[in-house]
């Protein structure tokens, strides 16, 4: 049953995806989790990069509006965040203000076989299929947010949106060194270091490296991989540091700063702070 005793509580948007495995945790840790069907991870990029962070803002403006049965008094849409993982870890972190670079992507993928090293000639595939149809892809996102004097994208976030929680993310070559430098709010990123699905130093790690926030802290979970969100031990730590991550900075629980502190992950085995220097 709604507990109206701490209302109105901060949002967190999702994918239902992400939403239905976080959701209970941080609803008991007064939180409102709002989680959008019909997200959900895809055989390449494509026109889900624009459309999933957009429906994550409608969803956000829905509840902001919309009188839900039962649930009146409970959301603060005023404080909201993001998370996500894989795919979702994108859209969360697109809703960071990252901005989308044209000019890094194209080149980046009309260099990629070339690179020393060179990437997975599967994740090529994946991400730079849209250089061949970069038209298409810019007409759907509409000159509103295509537009700007800089060549970047306009930021696909809302103000209300005030701290993104990616984990295991893609996106690196979308934004770039620039794009990335654009995100402007709290931002944790969880990276796996064994990741085989968004490779540790292609996305993860170079992510954090180059984001624009002096508020950007990275865990990252050694030795894990990409399909770590199945299982129980590292589902258990993530959901502790979403609840300290944004219980800190939705909810101003100024102690909850020491649970996702270095002090905390350099003490805890399998998680080293920022980037992971080992093998």
């Amino acid at each position: 049953e709604p507990d109206l005793s701490g209302a109105p509580y901060p949002l967190i948007l999702s994918s239902s995806k992400v939403g239905s495995l976080f959701g209970p945790h941080l609803a008991s840790h007064g939180f409102v989790v709002v989680g959008v069907k019909g997200l959900d991870s895809s055989s390449n990029w494509g026109k889900w990069l624009i459309n999933d962070p957009l429906d994550i803002l409608f969803a956000l403006d829905q509840v902001a509006t919309t009188t839900l049965n039962g649930l009146d008094g409970m959301i603060d849409a005023e404080h909201a965040g993001a998370m996500g993982y894989s795919f979702d870890g994108y859209n969360s972190l697109a809703l960071s203000g990252a901005r989308v670079d044209p000019e890094f992507y194209l080149a980046q993928c009309a260099a990629a076989s070339t690179m020393n090293p060179a990437p997975p000639e599967w994740w090529i595939k994946y991400n730079c299929n849209m250089d061949v149809s970069w038209e298409e892809f810019t007409a759907l996102a509409g000159s509103a947010i295509t537009t700007s004097e800089d060549g970047l994208w306009q930021p696909m976030t809302d103000d209300r949106i005030r701290a993104v929680m990616p984990m295991a993310p893609e996106g690196a070559w979308l934004f770039g060194e620039r794009g990335l430098a654009a995100v402007d709010r709290p931002t944790l990123i969880i990276g796996a270091t064994k990741d085989d699905i968004n490779p540790y130093d292609l996305e993860a790690s170079y992510i954090f490296d180059h984001l624009g926030t002096p508020d950007k802290i990275m865990i990252s979970f050694v030795g894990e991989d990409h399909s770590m969100v199945e299982s129980d031990e590292p589902v258990l730590r993530m959901k502790h540091f979403a609840t300290a991550f944004f219980g800190y900075y939705l909810q101003g629980q100024e102690d909850y700063i020491k649970y996702f502190s270095e002090d905390f992950v350099s003490r805890s085995d399998g998680l080293a702070w920022g980037v992971y220097q080992g093998k």
